[in-house]
Protein backbone atom coordinates (compact mmCIF):
# COMPACT_ATOMS: atom_id res chain seq x y z
CA UNK A 1 0.00 0.00 0.00
CA UNK A 2 1.48 3.33 -1.10
CA UNK A 3 0.61 6.76 0.25
CA UNK A 4 1.65 9.69 -1.90
CA UNK A 5 2.62 11.94 0.97
CA UNK A 6 5.06 9.32 2.23
CA UNK A 7 6.56 8.96 -1.24
CA UNK A 8 6.90 12.75 -1.36
CA UNK A 9 8.61 12.77 2.03
CA UNK A 10 10.86 9.94 0.88
CA UNK A 11 11.78 11.97 -2.21
CA UNK A 12 12.66 14.88 0.06
CA UNK A 13 14.85 12.60 2.16
CA UNK A 14 16.46 11.36 -1.06
CA UNK A 15 17.46 14.89 -2.09
CA UNK A 16 18.81 15.48 1.41
CA UNK A 17 20.79 12.25 1.11
CA UNK A 18 22.32 13.26 -2.23
CA UNK A 19 23.44 16.59 -0.81
CA UNK A 20 24.67 15.05 2.44
CA UNK A 21 26.65 12.29 0.76
CA UNK A 22 28.22 14.74 -1.68
CA UNK A 23 29.40 16.80 1.29
CA UNK A 24 30.69 13.59 2.89
CA UNK A 25 32.66 12.84 -0.28
CA UNK A 26 34.16 16.34 -0.24
CA UNK A 27 35.14 15.83 3.38
CA UNK A 28 36.60 12.40 2.63
CA UNK A 29 38.82 13.78 -0.12
CA UNK A 30 39.88 16.77 2.04
CA UNK A 31 38.07 19.24 -0.18
CA UNK A 32 36.19 20.60 2.84
CA UNK A 33 36.05 19.94 6.55
CA UNK A 34 32.97 18.69 8.39
CA UNK A 35 33.15 18.29 12.15
CA UNK A 36 30.78 16.60 14.56
CA UNK A 37 28.01 19.03 15.44
CA UNK A 38 28.31 21.06 12.24
CA UNK A 39 25.12 21.77 10.24
CA UNK A 40 26.27 19.30 7.56
CA UNK A 41 26.81 16.67 10.28
CA UNK A 42 23.27 17.21 11.52
CA UNK A 43 21.94 17.03 7.96
CA UNK A 44 23.32 13.50 7.56
CA UNK A 45 21.76 12.39 10.85
CA UNK A 46 18.42 13.97 10.03
CA UNK A 47 18.43 12.32 6.62
CA UNK A 48 19.16 8.91 8.13
CA UNK A 49 16.41 9.39 10.70
CA UNK A 50 13.89 10.25 7.97
CA UNK A 51 14.79 7.25 5.82
CA UNK A 52 14.65 4.72 8.65
CA UNK A 53 11.45 6.21 10.09
CA UNK A 54 9.68 6.24 6.73
CA UNK A 55 10.76 2.63 6.20
CA UNK A 56 9.15 1.66 9.51
CA UNK A 57 5.89 3.38 8.58
CA UNK A 58 5.93 1.83 5.10
CA UNK A 59 6.49 -1.60 6.62
CA UNK A 60 3.32 -1.24 8.67
CA UNK A 61 1.32 -0.09 5.63
CA UNK A 62 2.69 -2.91 3.46
CA UNK A 63 1.22 -5.45 5.86
CA UNK A 64 -2.20 -3.93 6.35
CA UNK A 65 -3.71 -5.91 3.48
CA UNK A 66 -1.23 -8.76 3.19
CA UNK A 67 0.59 -10.82 5.78
CA UNK A 68 2.73 -13.30 3.93
CA UNK A 69 6.32 -13.77 5.00
CA UNK A 70 7.43 -15.13 1.63
CA UNK A 71 6.16 -12.00 -0.12
CA UNK A 72 7.95 -9.87 2.46
CA UNK A 73 11.14 -11.89 2.04
CA UNK A 74 10.80 -11.62 -1.73
CA UNK A 75 10.96 -7.84 -1.44
CA UNK A 76 13.78 -8.08 1.09
CA UNK A 77 16.01 -10.15 -1.19
CA UNK A 78 16.71 -7.05 -3.30
CA UNK A 79 17.96 -5.23 -0.20
CA UNK A 80 20.14 -8.20 0.77
CA UNK A 81 21.62 -8.43 -2.72
CA UNK A 82 22.50 -4.74 -3.01
CA UNK A 83 23.74 -4.61 0.58
CA UNK A 84 26.38 -7.22 -0.19
CA UNK A 85 27.20 -5.64 -3.56
CA UNK A 86 27.97 -2.41 -1.72
CA UNK A 87 30.06 -4.33 0.82
CA UNK A 88 32.15 -5.87 -1.98
CA UNK A 89 32.57 -2.65 -3.96
CA UNK A 90 33.53 -0.56 -0.93
CA UNK A 91 35.98 -3.28 0.14
CA UNK A 92 37.71 -2.96 -3.23
CA UNK A 93 37.99 0.84 -3.12
CA UNK A 94 38.05 1.47 0.66
CA UNK A 95 39.43 -1.68 2.34
CA UNK A 96 40.04 0.20 5.60
CA UNK A 97 36.53 1.62 5.80
CA UNK A 98 34.29 -0.67 3.75
CA UNK A 99 30.59 -1.10 4.53
CA UNK A 100 29.81 -4.06 6.78
CA UNK A 101 26.51 -2.98 8.26
CA UNK A 102 25.17 0.00 6.36
CA UNK A 103 21.65 1.28 5.86
CA UNK A 104 20.69 -1.48 3.40
CA UNK A 105 21.97 -4.17 5.75
CA UNK A 106 19.94 -2.59 8.54
CA UNK A 107 16.73 -2.37 6.51
CA UNK A 108 17.13 -5.93 5.24
CA UNK A 109 17.49 -7.21 8.79
CA UNK A 110 14.59 -5.06 9.98
CA UNK A 111 12.32 -6.40 7.23
CA UNK A 112 12.90 -9.93 8.46
CA UNK A 113 12.88 -9.56 12.24
CA UNK A 114 9.97 -7.09 12.30
CA UNK A 115 7.57 -9.43 10.51
CA UNK A 116 6.03 -10.94 13.69
CA UNK A 117 5.27 -7.39 14.86
CA UNK A 118 3.90 -6.01 11.58
CA UNK A 119 0.33 -6.29 12.88
CA UNK A 120 1.19 -5.80 16.52
CA UNK A 121 2.33 -2.17 16.60
CA UNK A 122 2.09 -1.86 20.40
CA UNK A 123 4.59 -4.68 20.81
CA UNK A 124 6.75 -3.19 18.05
CA UNK A 125 6.90 0.09 19.95
CA UNK A 126 7.99 -1.73 23.12
CA UNK A 127 10.69 -3.62 21.19
CA UNK A 128 11.88 -0.30 19.75
CA UNK A 129 12.28 1.14 23.24
CA UNK A 130 14.23 -1.94 24.36
CA UNK A 131 16.53 -1.70 21.34
CA UNK A 132 17.49 1.84 22.31
CA UNK A 133 19.17 0.33 25.38
CA UNK A 134 21.03 -2.47 23.61
CA UNK A 135 24.69 -2.12 24.61
CA UNK A 136 27.23 -1.74 21.82
CA UNK A 137 30.67 -3.31 22.03
CA UNK A 138 34.20 -2.26 21.15
CA UNK A 139 34.74 -5.72 19.63
CA UNK A 140 35.48 -5.04 15.91
CA UNK A 141 34.02 -8.42 14.87
CA UNK A 142 30.55 -7.36 16.05
CA UNK A 143 30.39 -4.67 13.38
CA UNK A 144 28.97 -7.32 11.03
CA UNK A 145 25.94 -7.60 13.33
CA UNK A 146 25.52 -3.88 13.87
CA UNK A 147 26.60 -4.30 17.50
CA UNK A 148 29.91 -2.44 17.42
CA UNK A 149 29.98 1.01 18.98
CA UNK A 150 30.52 3.99 16.70
CA UNK A 151 33.72 5.99 16.60
CA UNK A 152 35.64 3.94 14.03
CA UNK A 153 36.11 4.98 10.41
CA UNK A 154 33.54 3.47 8.02
CA UNK A 155 31.95 4.64 4.80
CA UNK A 156 28.50 3.75 6.15
CA UNK A 157 27.46 2.26 9.49
CA UNK A 158 23.97 1.91 11.03
CA UNK A 159 24.23 0.11 14.39
CA UNK A 160 21.19 -1.57 15.89
CA UNK A 161 21.15 1.07 18.60
CA UNK A 162 19.58 3.44 17.73
CA UNK A 163 18.59 2.67 14.13
CA UNK A 164 16.76 -0.64 14.47
CA UNK A 165 15.06 0.85 17.50
CA UNK A 166 13.93 3.82 15.43
CA UNK A 167 12.55 1.46 12.77
CA UNK A 168 10.49 -0.43 15.38
CA UNK A 169 9.31 2.78 17.06
CA UNK A 170 8.13 4.13 13.70
CA UNK A 171 6.36 0.86 12.99
CA UNK A 172 4.73 1.13 16.39
CA UNK A 173 3.33 4.64 15.97
CA UNK A 174 2.15 3.99 12.41
CA UNK A 175 -1.11 2.48 13.59
CA UNK A 176 -1.93 5.79 15.27
CA UNK A 177 -1.01 7.92 12.26
CA UNK A 178 -2.39 5.65 9.51
CA UNK A 179 -4.85 3.27 11.24
CA UNK A 180 -6.70 2.60 7.98
CA UNK A 181 -3.86 3.31 5.58
CA UNK A 182 -5.44 6.51 4.28
CA UNK A 183 -3.43 9.65 3.46
CA UNK A 184 -3.55 12.59 5.84
CA UNK A 185 -2.95 15.23 3.18
CA UNK A 186 -5.08 15.56 0.06
CA UNK A 187 -2.60 17.01 -2.40
CA UNK A 188 -1.91 16.09 -6.00
CA UNK A 189 1.83 15.57 -5.92
CA UNK A 190 3.81 15.84 -9.21
CA UNK A 191 4.26 12.40 -10.75
CA UNK A 192 7.94 12.99 -11.45
CA UNK A 193 8.54 13.94 -7.83
CA UNK A 194 6.75 10.82 -6.60
CA UNK A 195 8.85 8.74 -8.99
CA UNK A 196 11.95 9.67 -7.00
CA UNK A 197 10.25 8.64 -3.77
CA UNK A 198 9.23 5.30 -5.26
CA UNK A 199 12.65 4.44 -6.69
CA UNK A 200 14.96 5.35 -3.85
CA UNK A 201 16.77 1.99 -3.86
CA UNK A 202 17.87 2.32 -7.48
CA UNK A 203 18.98 5.91 -6.97
CA UNK A 204 20.78 5.03 -3.74
CA UNK A 205 22.74 2.26 -5.47
CA UNK A 206 23.91 4.42 -8.39
CA UNK A 207 24.33 7.82 -6.77
CA UNK A 208 27.83 7.41 -5.36
CA UNK A 209 29.45 6.30 -8.65
CA UNK A 210 27.81 9.34 -10.27
CA UNK A 211 29.02 11.73 -7.54
CA UNK A 212 32.55 10.32 -7.67
CA UNK A 213 32.45 10.53 -11.47
CA UNK A 214 31.53 14.21 -11.28
CA UNK A 215 34.46 14.86 -8.94
CA UNK A 216 36.78 13.04 -11.35
CA UNK A 217 35.49 14.94 -14.38
CA UNK A 218 35.83 18.24 -12.55
CA UNK A 219 39.46 17.48 -11.75
CA UNK A 220 38.89 17.90 -8.01
CA UNK A 221 40.12 14.35 -7.39
CA UNK A 222 42.26 11.88 -9.32
CA UNK A 223 42.05 8.15 -9.91
CA UNK A 224 45.05 7.70 -7.62
CA UNK A 225 42.86 8.79 -4.70
CA UNK A 226 40.36 6.02 -5.46
CA UNK A 227 42.78 3.13 -5.79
Amino acid sequence: MRIDELDSLRATALVMMLVSNFITDLNHFDLMVVNKGDPWWWLSRTTAFLFVSISGVSYFLAHLNEYDFMQTFGRTKRLIFWAFVITIITYIFEPNAFVRFGVLHLLALASIVAFPFARKPQFAFFVGLVLLFVPLSSNPNLVWLGLRETGFFAVDYFPLNPWLGIFFLSLGVSSLVYPEGKPLIKIKWPDRWLWFGRNTLVIYVVHQPILIGLLLLSGLISMDQLI
